[in-house]
């Protein structure tokens, strides 16, 4: 639970702050870059602060510039024990200095994807504490090592320009004014005020890729090309937002104009260069929920060149025939099924159907006896899924956290109320449950289907 704390120690931090703190801070490219931020930027900022060199230079450094228009967050995502004293470190230098504090218990448990879920449940706390507390921004320590290290990893995994942009500077209510500063520059600020930063072990845990180039790639690429190749690898990850801003706008204004009734039309989309075309390609088969992998559109491409046709996920085919790219249900796949009591149905590769009782079997889904009318559908862009008790996720997170290829989440089924509201990813959340109770929906693959779920 979000809640603000009062704490009164932290032993990493130095013994030297207090009588520092009546200093001025040395000049620093930290504080510049807070300065021109704040001046450039309105409105309350929330400072998100683990207690590491980079957290503690951006909040000393922003203390410096604007300290009326501050507040202080720091979240233990419950993966390391000392996590917690660290959380109230923050907590004591935040009231030492006299600004709002902010802290949350985020219960994480070791296990695959561990890093994306941190990074997720991390970003969910710090919005929530920015509403409720009325700040217009949440503030992030990234520095320029940070975006050089993140380029080279999503290089290194066969990213495109939209993901050569990297780290931005700006996404939401998200700001990292720190951006171009490098990690140089932030630790030799921190020790000119006498602080003791946190020593996160995970960032010398050469089991994680980012360790890796951290320590192994980024010295090599400085031993060979000099100290200024860290900089230029930010500059161009940040020229890259730039430049995938401006074709994303091109080709969003390419494929309004290529809509015709019943899908696009090819030979305007053939006219295209070839940048234009994937993106395009790519923001519509995101609208039919078809997640673009780099062979699924290259796969695609051909067809639309060819005027041929390719399957893709969900068993469905795109078809390039008569001037007309669009995307279609093989024979017998209804768009939307109706779910009956005491018989099968059959979506994908599952069969459902409604039970008169939850019986040992097949995993299933506890109904309330006011349930009505329910049907099975394939996911659609923006789906929720929304259990009995109000809890609400998005589908397609729940698909990825379940482990189920991507190859397989459009046509996952989806038990659907009359109202449209999504109740069920079946088989995978809310979890199924069996044994003896009241109405149940159940279902079980119609043929091997690997989910963890089921």
């Amino acid at each position: 639970m979000l809640q603000r704390r009062e704490t009164t120690t932290f032993p990493c931090i130095g013994a030297s702050l207090a009588k520092d703190m009546g200093k001025a801070a040395p000049p620093s490219p930290v504080v510049a870059a807070l300065r021109e931020f704040f001046t450039s930027h309105g409105g309350r900022v929330l400072l998100a602060v683990s207690g590491g060199a980079d957290s503690l230079a951006l909040l000393m450094g922003a203390v410096a510039v604007a300290k009326e228009r501050l507040g202080v967050a720091s979240l233990d995502h419950g993966l390391r024990p000392e996590a917690a004293g660290e959380v109230a470190g923050v907590g004591a230098l935040a009231e030492r200095l006299g600004l709002p504090f902010h802290s949350a218990a985020l219960g994480l448990l070791p296990g695959p994807a561990m890093e994306a879920r941190a990074r997720k449940a991390r970003y969910a706390a710090l919005e929530a504490v920015r509403a409720a507390g009325g700040y217009a921004w949440v503030a992030t320590a990234h520095t320029s090592d940070d975006q050089a290290e993140t380029l080279l990893m999503r290089l290194a995994r066969g990213a495109a320009l939209r993901g050569a942009g990297a780290i931005r500077a700006r996404a939401g209510h998200v700001v990292r004014p720190l951006l171009r500063v490098a990690r140089e520059d932030v630790e030799s600020y921190v020790a000119s005020l006498g602080l003791s930063p946190v020593r996160d072990p995970s960032n010398m845990d050469t089991s994680l890729l980012r360790a890796r180039v951290r320590h192994g790639v980024l010295p090599a690429l400085v031993a060979a090309a000099g100290p200024s190749s860290v900089k230029h690898l930010a500059t161009f990850a940040g020229q890259a937002v730039e430049d995938e801003a401006l074709l994303a706008e091109q080709a969003h204004l390419a494929l309004e104009r290529g809509r015709v009734e019943g899908g696009l039309d090819a030979v305007a989309l053939r006219s295209l260069p070839g940048p234009l075309v994937r993106r395009a390609l790519v923001a519509w088969l995101a609208e039919g929920g078809v997640p673009a992998s780099s062979l699924l559109l290259a796969q695609v491409e051909s067809a639309l060149r060819r005027g041929a046709h390719c399957g893709l996920p969900g068993r469905r085919l795109l078809r390039c025939e008569g001037g007309l790219l669009r995307i279609v249900l093989p024979e017998g796949q209804p768009a939307e099924v109706s779910l009956g009591t005491e018989a099968w149905v059959e979506f994908g590769q599952f069969r459902l159907r409604r039970d008169a009782s939850l019986r040992p079997g097949p995993a299933a889904l506890a109904l309330s006896a006011q349930t009505g009318p329910l049907s099975v559908r394939g996911r659609r862009p923006g789906d929720r899924v929304e259990a009995f008790d109000g809890r609400r996720r998005a589908v397609q997170d729940v698909l990825v956290d379940a482990r189920i290829p991507a190859e397989q989440r459009a046509a996952w089924p989806l038990l659907v109320e009359a109202s449209g509201r999504v109740i069920w990813v079946a088989g995978v959340w809310p979890a199924p449950r069996t044994g003896v109770g009241g109405p149940a929906v159940r279902v079980e693959p119609t043929s091997a289907v690997p989910a963890e779920g089921l």
